[in-house]
C-alpha cells in the first residue's frame, strides 16, 4: 500500500470520528481508480450547518498526516502540502449545500459509488452520488465543437498580434492555451474524451503516436524564431481539425475569417527574423 492508500484510509478513519460531519467523498484520481504515487488526495466534506463555521480548516487537514503548509488556493479549495510531500485538496461545504455534487458529472468522473463515498450517516449523499455515478456526458456535440473551434481563433489571432509586438514571454503562454484547445479538439476527433476536463492528463496514452507529434511541433521554447514556427504549425493542425469535426457536425466554419488567419498565419512565420536577432516591437 503506498502513502497515499494509507492517507485515504487514514481520512477515512477521520471522517467516521468526527460528529460535525454528515457526509464525505473521493473525487480526482483516487475516485476514477487512476490514482498513484504522483497522485493528489482529493475529499469534500458536508458538515453539519450548525458546525460548519467553527471548523478550523487547517486542524483538520492536519489529523490525516502532519502538514507543512496550508492555504485556500485560487479556486477557493483548502489545500495541504503535508509533510511527505502529498498534497492534499479539500472542500469543507454545508450538509444543506450537498446537493450540488449533481453538478460535478460535467467535470469529474465517478465510475464507482464504493470508491467515491467516505462516509454518509444519513443516505443524502448517496441519492445524490447515484445521480452522476457512471454518467459521462457527450462531449462530441455540434455545439461544444463550435464553442472550441470559435475559442481556438480567438487566441491564435489574439496571440499573434502579440508575437508580432515582440512580447515573447506573453506570446509563449498564449500558445499554451492555444494548445489547450487543440487537444479538446483533437480528442474530439479521435474519439478519446477521457479526462475531458484536464485534455493533457496522460495525453500519451489516450491519443495516437501521430496526434502527439502534431502536438510537439506546436510547443516552443522563450525563442522569436521557434515560437513563429509553433504558432503556425498549431493554426495548421486546428484548421485541419476544425475542418474535420465541422464536416462531421455540418458546421458553417467562417472560411473568409480563417482564409485571413492562413495568410496572417503563413507571414508571420515568413517574417521571423534571423536566429540570433532581435524581435522588433
Amino acid at each position: 500500500m503506498i502513502v497515499q492508500q494509507r492517507m485515504i484510509e487514514r481520512a477515512r478513519a477521520v471522517c467516521h470520528a468526527d460528529d460535525r460531519l454528515e457526509a464525505a467523498m473521493m473525487y480526482g484520481s483516487w475516485a476514477c481508480d487512476e490514482g498513484d504515487e504522483h497522485s493528489d488526495i482529493e475529499v469534500a466534506l458536508f458538515f453539519h450547518d450548525d458546525a460548519h463555521a467553527d471548523v478550523d480548516q487547517a486542524e483538520w487537514a492536519s489529523r490525516i498526516a502532519p502538514v507543512a503548509l496550508y492555504f485556500t488556493n485560487e479556486f477557493g479549495n483548502g489545500t495541504a502540502i503535508y509533510d511527505n510531500l502529498v498534497r492534499g485538496e479539500f472542500h469543507f461545504e454545508r450538509a444543506s449545500d450537498m446537493a450540488q455534487v449533481e453538478s460535478w458529472g460535467e467535470t469529474d468522473t465517478l465510475p464507482s459509488l464504493d470508491r467515491t463515498l467516505l462516509l454518509d450517516r444519513t443516505g443524502r449523499l448517496t441519492n445524490h452520488l447515484r445521480k452522476v455515478v457512471g454518467y459521462v456526458p457527450e462531449r462530441d456535440t455540434a455545439e461544444r465543437t463550435r464553442f472550441l473551434c470559435d475559442n481556438f481563433v480567438n487566441w491564435t489571432l489574439f496571440g499573434s498580434h502579440v508575437l508580432e509586438r515582440g512580447e515573447l514571454v506573453r506570446a509563449l503562454e498564449l500558445l499554451g492555451i492555444m494548445g489547450r484547445y487543440l487537444l479538446w479538439l483533437v480528442r474530439l476527433q479521435e474519439r478519446s474524451v477521457a479526462h475531458w476536463p484536464t485534455p493533457s492528463r496522460l495525453l500519451e496514452r489516450d491519443l495516437s503516436p501521430a496526434a502527439l507529434a502534431r502536438y510537439r511541433a506546436c510547443t516552443a521554447a522563450l525563442d522569436d524564431e521557434a515560437l513563429r514556427t509553433a504558432y503556425r504549425y498549431a493554426w495548421e493542425w486546428g484548421r485541419e481539425l476544425m475542418a474535420d469535426l465541422g464536416t462531421r457536425h455540418a458546421l458553417a466554419l467562417p472560411e473568409p475569417l480563417l482564409e485571413q488567419l492562413d495568410r496572417r498565419l503563413h507571414g508571420l512565420a515568413e517574417t521571423a527574423p534571423i536566429h540570433g536577432s532581435p524581435a522588433h516591437g
